[in-house]
């Protein structure tokens, strides 16, 4: 993911202020107002020149109309509903404000509005909105575990095919649409617009006062220093578990290395070490990733890392799905696998400093820092039920451009950097995190194709590497499938 430019930041901080400043001169809105912005922002520089901007190649088109969305309005968790799309007005909290101010940018230019309908599981809905063949929608959010399943069926249109969208540009998300194109059509996608797919990408948070008291070297430097590898964690977690009641055996009441939100952040951990289940062939076709050495590998290092007294996840303690942040919290673990969108609720809640870092390398000759988002986050596409995709394109390509230094920011540097970490090793860690997002198809098609399971159930349960028999058994189910939905997005 591309960084953000300090001058454009510090000139969307100040927009930011102002919006703030008018929420509180106009009727009152029973909300407390935000002032973050105002205390992290600093004047540009006037003494540089401004950078030329690319902008959008779109028509000169006013379109009085509305972009019409379905998102996700699960609330369970702060970090699951769509909050990036729509704001009613100014409230002097930072995101909503951006929002808004975004919105009411491509409404002045364009006359384009956003109406959202937010609903428990977007993707239940698409399936009963293709069968009406009503034109509801001009774009659907889906969980990326589902995403792929619904486009095999033929629900969405090729955003290739959109006019008005050009793919090509800096603020389409081009990791996400180079992995899952198919054939050369792509049927979901992202972009700045869409936070959903930045907002639930996991990284590890580290107790610092448990790393001094264990006499450990902190992880920035060790990443910086390309140190931090499967090894390095190994050592460290293996250090910070203890039998606290001494009664011989690991309870949910002792101390653990590290704890995970489930058996996701252990897939995400064989990811960042470098495994691909699903990748792409000459072709551009979908194709299963044959078993290889480093494979083998990574699952040996996870396995060596996750050992009974040395890790937690709600699935070993009765799915108790708050356990896992709760023994953190209470200083009993030294590590945390968590999503980016969840940093806010660690500076809520813990006593003690922590610090961001990255998902470790498997060994120092790794290229890059992986990580992945959680099954959980969010894709869109245009449905084929629309009967204006050309419109559809348009809007897309507007608010994508208009989000990249309006929410985009504002949700990164603002909410996940400035307000909710405590260091500025934090935020250097946080851009090496971003910068090594990766994915998988085997997430996205896990509805139909069970390689994903090998990773976040098969492995994790039986806790032994039998990554060969389970992959040459989930091959072999799962080929013909893969060339089912190749066959489906052919020409």
């Amino acid at each position: 993911m591309k960084r953000i430019n300090l001058m454009t930041l510090a000139v969307i901080l100040s927009l930011l202020m102002i919006a703030g400043t008018l929420a509180g001169c106009g009727k009152p809105t029973g909300g407390e107002e935000d002032t973050t912005a105002a205390n992290v922002t600093t004047a540009p520089d006037q003494s540089q020149p401004a950078e030329t901007k690319l902008q959008p190649n779109l028509p000169d088109t006013f379109w009085d109309r509305e972009f019409r969305i379905l998102g996700n309005s699960e609330s369970n968790h702060t970090s699951w509903p769509n909050f990036e799309l729509y704001a009613e007005d100014l409230n002097g909290e930072a995101m909503n404000d951006s929002v808004f101010s975004r919105n009411e940018q491509v409404k002045a230019k364009y006359g384009i509005t956003v109406k959202q309908t937010l609903v428990n599981d977007p993707s239940q809905y698409i399936p009963i909105e293709y069968s009406s063949g009503e034109d509801n929608y001009d774009l659907v959010f889906a969980y990326i575990r589902d995403i792929g399943g619904l486009a095999q069926k033929g629900y969405f249109l090729d955003l290739y095919s959109l006019d008005n969208a050009d793919l090509t540009k800096p603020w389409w998300n081009q990791t996400v649409n180079d992995t899952v194109s198919v054939k050369g059509h792509l049927f979901f996608g992202a972009s700045d617009f869409s936070i959903r797919d930045k907002n639930r990408v996991q990284l590890i948070v580290a107790d610092d006062q448990l790393l001094s008291d264990l006499k450990l070297d902190p992880v920035p430097g060790l990443v910086r220093s390309n140190g931090w590898t499967a090894e390095k964690m190994e050592e460290y977690v293996t250090a910070a578990s203890r039998d606290l009641n001494g009664d011989g055996k690991h309870t949910k009441e002792d101390q653990y290395g590290i704890v995970m939100h489930s058996y996701d952040a252990y897939a995400a951990l064989c990811f960042g070490f470098g495994i691909r289940l699903i990748d792409k062939d000459e072709n551009d076709c979908l194709a299963i990733v044959e078993e290889n050495e480093r494979a083998i590998d990574a699952i040996d290092a996870v396995l060596s890392i996750c050992r009974t007294e040395t890790y937690m996840t709600p699935e070993k303690y009765d799915k108790n799905w708050d356990l896992p942040y709760d023994t953190f919290c209470d200083g009993r673990a030294l590590f945390k696998v968590t999503i980016l969108h969840s940093l806010s609720d660690f500076n809520s809640d813990c006593n003690f400093d922590f610090t961001v870092c990255p998902l470790p390398k498997l060994n120092a000759d790794q290229e890059k820092y992986y990580t992945i988002p959680d099954k959980i986050c969010m894709l869109y596409a245009v449905p084929v039920t629309d009967k204006d995709p050309a419109f559809a394109g348009f809007a897309l390509e507007a608010f994508s451009y208009a989000s990249t230094d309006t929410t985009l920011v504002t949700f990164i540097d603002i909410l996940a950097k400035t307000r909710n970490v405590r260091n500025a090793d934090s935020v250097e860690m946080i851009n090496i995190i971003l910068d090594g997002v990766v994915y998988d198809n085997s997430i996205f098609y896990s509805s139909t194709v069970k390689l994903y399971g090998i990773l976040n159930n098969t492995i994790p349960t039986v806790e032994r590497n039998n990554f060969s028999s389970a992959l040459k058994s989930a091959a072999k189910a799962s080929k013909p499938v893969i060339d089912s939905i190749n066959d489906a997005f052919a020409d």
